[in-house]
């Protein structure tokens, strides 16, 4: 049986990453330079659209997962309920809105689910087209380490939040050639008779190089980038963990 994408499992994925909190300073920081209104593409269950909107910002949030975005509408409501926010269902390579935005970001690796240069380019020709001439637009993406990619892994962090019974393994397969990290999750629920439910779901994405994303966003006319290595904006390494872009 194939396992399902994650993104149709909104309560495994937020589980796993509802708690997540490295990135929200810089959005929040960010969009208290730039001002709204605020466009986000792959909101998800609404982590950060939520925290956005709580500062007063009007948020349009995007995705491709109607699970997801059912979750995301619950999840704003409770948390910033009353604040302008719209969650659309739509691609973000080929959404027309019809207005721009002071602010564009894609947080969390949503760059990442565009396998094809194609791809990438009629996502940033979209987001160029909704930008304001004074706006930025703001990613991050993860850079892999191949030592961490290698068998099974179980994720004690993540597990103690699932409680007794639960478990959460991971594996992870590294394909350097075509840029692709695929991760497989075993969710295994033991039951009060002893027998055991896993639920499987995985996630297919690819990582970037600077030099690419420079290319890439130059032709979709934002020729002033800076790149960073944390969401401290210190200076993009060998050794960093992510790569956080800013562009206008």
């Amino acid at each position: 049986m194939d396992p399902t994408n994650l993104y149709q499992l909104p309560d495994l994925y937020d589980e796993q990453y509802l708690d997540y909190r490295d990135d929200l300073s810089f959005y929040s920081r960010l969009a208290d330079d730039q001002g709204g209104p605020i466009l986000e593409l792959g909101a998800g269950t609404g982590r950060v659209t939520a925290t956005l909107a709580k500062r007063g910002y009007e948020v349009v949030g995007l995705d491709n997962s109607e699970a997801m975005l059912e979750r995301a509408r619950a999840y704003v409501a409770s948390q910033a309920n009353g604040k302008q926010v719209s969650l659309l269902l739509d691609d973000i390579r080929t959404f027309e809105l019809n207005r721009t935005f002071s602010l564009i970001v894609a947080p969390f690796n949503v760059f990442a689910h565009l396998y094809t240069m194609a791809d990438q380019d009629a996502a940033l020709n979209s987001i160029r087209r909704h930008l304001a001439s004074d706006g930025a637009f703001a990613l991050d993406l993860f850079i892999p380490k191949s030592e961490s990619n290698k068998g099974i892994k179980r994720e004690p962090m993540l597990n103690r939040s699932l409680g007794v019974g639960r478990e959460l393994f991971l594996v992870q397969h590294h394909n350097p050639e075509n840029q692709l990290l695929e991760s497989r999750y075993y969710l295994d629920t033991t039951n009060n008779d002893g027998s055991l439910y896993r639920k499987t779901a995985i996630l297919k994405q690819r990582y970037y190089t600077r030099f690419e994303l420079t290319r890439a966003l130059k032709q979709a006319g934002m020729t002033r980038t800076l790149f960073y290595g944390s969401f401290n904006r210190e200076p993009l390494t060998h050794e960093s963990k992510q790569m956080v872009v800013i562009a206008r």
